[in-house]
């Protein structure tokens, strides 16, 4: 494997690269093995040549001198420095990229020229439609296929909620709503950091999870969406720092087809993901499925124990990471099917999905 965008790997783990890069290493990805490491920002030219280092420095040193020494693992500044892939039928080589949005168009070129077979790309793989649209069409000349790190398509609380409902469907119609919480408080000063940070807008990050759920499960697109209408009761729109986004959104999709599927989003709810099945007449709660659920709460410490500090999403999220790195994996090397995962046509589509969706929405709430 080939991992782009590494990041700070300890003390504590800071990057989604390094969280892909200490679960394979730690040999709970069969098939797996990481050969080589590209660290665009800590191996840069730039950073050599800083006064300062910044953060993570030292770290992401000590760390890359500890993987040469005991695993042999290689590490470049860049991927047109990774040794290309002589033959296909000697060598398989999966990308992992995780680095900035802006860069992955060009990571990914340059992941697929070096020989890549296929490119694992963290959500929501670039800022554009054009800009994936490009990236899916370099990738099909190629014959390379990409994946996307949507995890929640393969997490547990979505497989126990589609469950629940298809073993009731015949008693009673059902309401879903997928709710995502973040934990960030509901400050003026925190929001606006939150807004600027986060400047694409809630439904091209927060809630771009989501909405690539009804993309893939739910059959929804900008062509087969029939009426969108926001909860105004429930949602809330913010102009803060210049920056107008929703710090909570409500909102059902009716598709063409007649499915309904609600979208929810509260940056300042909490830190988990709640599946919630109501009954559609009466509005009773019939059930809900949280990530993280018991079995992976009561994980953490082993994990804390074994990786040490890290961003608290990654311990909570452990199971699906692992999870869409196995089935793709497994989809690469032994032609399985990959199921649930999404690949650069559902990416596409989903990011196409909150373009048209933002503004509609932002007009529904002034």
């Amino acid at each position: 494997m080939l991992l782009v965008g590494c990041g700070q790997p300890r003390a504590p783990i800071k990057s989604m690269g390094a969280y892909h890069a200490v679960q394979i290493l730690d040999g709970r990805v069969p098939g797996a093995e990481l050969a080589f490491v590209v660290e665009p920002w800590y191996m840069s030219e730039a950073v050599a040549k800083a006064a300062t280092k910044p953060p993570g420095y030292d770290e992401f040193f000590a760390w890359k001198e500890e993987q040469e020494t005991k695993r042999g693992i290689r590490f470049f500044a860049t991927v047109a420095e990774v040794p290309p892939v002589v033959s296909a039928d000697e060598e398989l080589r999966l990308a992992v990229i995780s680095a900035r949005t802006a860069d992955n168009p060009a990571l990914l070129d340059a992941c697929v020229d070096a020989g890549c077979a296929a490119i694992f790309l963290e959500k929501p793989g670039a800022t554009t439609v054009k800009d994936l649209e490009a990236m899916r069409d370099k990738a099909e000349a190629a014959g390379v296929s990409v994946f996307l790190g949507f995890n929640k398509n393969v997490s547990g609380y979505l497989t126990k909620t589609r469950e629940f409902v298809d073993s009731n469907s015949g008693n009673k119609k059902c309401d879903v709503t997928f709710l995502h919480n973040n934990n960030y408080k509901d400050t003026e000063e925190e929001l606006s950091e939150c807004f600027e940070r986060n400047a694409e807008g809630m439904l091209k990050n927060m809630a771009i999870h989501e909405l690539a759920i009804c993309v893939t499960y739910y059959g929804v697109t900008v062509d087969t969406i029939e009426t969108v209408r926001a909860d105004r009761d429930y949602s809330c729109l913010k102009t803060l720092g210049g920056y107008t986004d929703f710090v909570r959104l409500k909102f059902k999709l009716v598709t063409k087809e007649g499915v309904e599927i609600n979208v929810a989003a509260d940056r300042c709810g909490g830190d988990d993901s709640v599946g919630i099945v109501t009954d559609s007449e009466s509005g009773t709660e019939l059930a809900r499925f949280t990530m993280p659920d018991t079995d992976t709460v009561a994980n953490i410490p082993s994990l804390q124990e074994k990786y040490g500090d890290a961003m608290p999403y990654f311990f909570t999220q452990d199971p699906d990471y692992l999870q869409l790195k196995k089935l793709v994996v497994n989809a690469v090397v032994h032609g399985s099917p990959a199921t649930g995962v999404a690949d650069i046509g559902v990416a596409i589509e989903t990011l196409r999905v909150a373009e048209y969706l933002t503004p509609i929405l932002q007009e529904q709430l002034k």
